[in-house]
């Protein structure tokens, strides 16, 4: 059983994310982490790089993978480079596709989750900034 919550496929493209040999992953119109591919005999091997603005999503990904991974799916990860090494038989290609899709999408939501919240935090700090501005105004004002 996977740590990961089951999702369906949206498209078949999200299933085959890892057979074309390359995909860029993108959030908030910024690429995430880039994947390569290439078939071996009957292996699929390849790797996953984060983009530089991205390597802090690096232990997620991580964390996450070995938590739920296939059994089939073979990981190696270089914490110096940002990056995980990977190959599996090509028998495990649709369930290895479907685990990177999950995994992905996650990366794609914590991208997201952490931009709006950025937000929030920008915009509850100006309003407490206003705040402060106000109270001080009404207290020279009551002096005066």
């Amino acid at each position: 059983m996977s740590a990961l919550p089951q999702i369906k496929p949206s498209s078949i493209e999200q299933v085959n994310v890892l057979a074309n040999g390359f995909s860029k992953v993108s959030a908030n119109q910024k690429e995430i982490v880039k994947i390569f591919n290439q078939k071996a005999g009957m292996v699929m091997q390849g790797m996953c790089k984060f983009e530089q603005d991205f390597e802090y999503l690096y232990p997620l990904f991580r964390g996450l993978s070995e938590a739920g991974k296939p059994a089939s799916l073979n990981l190696r990860f270089s914490s110096s480079e940002k990056s995980v090494y990977f190959h599996y038989p090509l028998s495990s290609q649709i369930e290895v596709s479907l685990f990177f899709s999950q995994l992905i999408l996650h990366l794609q939501n914590e991208v997201k989750f952490k931009k709006v919240l950025k937000e929030v935090i920008v915009n509850r700090n100006q309003f407490k900034s206003e705040q402060f501005l106000l109270q001080n105004a009404m207290m020279d004002s009551a002096v005066n």
